[in-house]
């Protein structure tokens, strides 16, 4: 069910996320790393500081509809690649033409959901996120939108959009026995109707929840 919010709530969170990131002081790491998996054998280590990790981001697009404040996923369409099927904010890598990280969150947006955000809707970045796996270092990007948006799929990257409460979400935390190439982890994270939000998503939105209700 939708988390109900008048406007005064919901510009008071959004105040509140734009008040923090315009700082220095954010949950960071401290916050990812109650979001790190615990696997049986050879786990990834998100925080080394000596791998050269390439630049990407993601949009954390928050938005509202039907009194709610709303936030959009995609699950990955099925490739080759290391993040195959997950559940993630769409985004990609920094491409050359990028002018910067914000760019590259806003362009990639908009090839895989068809949604084109301006860049005075951005209220700041979050911590970034080192993804071994795949060499990645992702700074998500937030931007609110204060009307309905409306999506259309890249079928090619992108198999399905979920769009939801944020707030119901949030409070969904949790930690479940999940199968990742063969492997049986412990991984907490984010439970909603169709699915579950582990690794570098559920430390996204762990920062999120941290901003919003500490």
């Amino acid at each position: 069910m939708d988390s109900v919010l008048s406007k005064v709530e919901i510009t008071l969170i959004i105040q509140k996320l734009n008040n923090k990131l315009k700082t220095s002081v954010l949950p960071g790491i401290e916050a990812h790393k109650t979001m790190i998996p615990i696997f049986p054998e050879n786990p990834p280590d998100y925080f080394a500081k000596d791998l050269v990790l390439k630049e990407a981001a993601v949009l954390v697009l928050l938005f509202v509809e039907n009194d709610s404040l709303k936030t959009v996923l995609i699950e990955r369409a099925p490739d080759a690649g290391p993040h195959s099927g997950q559940i993630a904010f769409p985004g990609g890598r920094r491409e050359p033409e990028d002018i910067d990280l914000i760019d590259t969150a806003i362009r990639e947006t908009f090839e895989e959901i068809g949604v084109q955000v301006n860049r005075d809707n951005c209220i700041g970045i979050l911590t970034p996120i080192a993804i071994p796996i795949s060499s990645f270092s992702v700074s998500p990007v937030v931007v609110f939108v204060d009307k309905p948006l409306g999506f259309t799929l890249t079928p090619d990257e992108v198999k399905q959009i979920y769009v939801l409460d944020l707030i119901e979400l949030l409070s969904n935390e949790k930690s479940k026995k999940i199968v990742v190439r063969g492997m049986t982890i412990d991984a907490p994270g984010f439970e909603f109707e169709n699915g579950f939000i582990w690794g570098a998503t559920a430390m996204v939105l762990k920062e999120i929840k941290e901003i919003i209700f500490i």
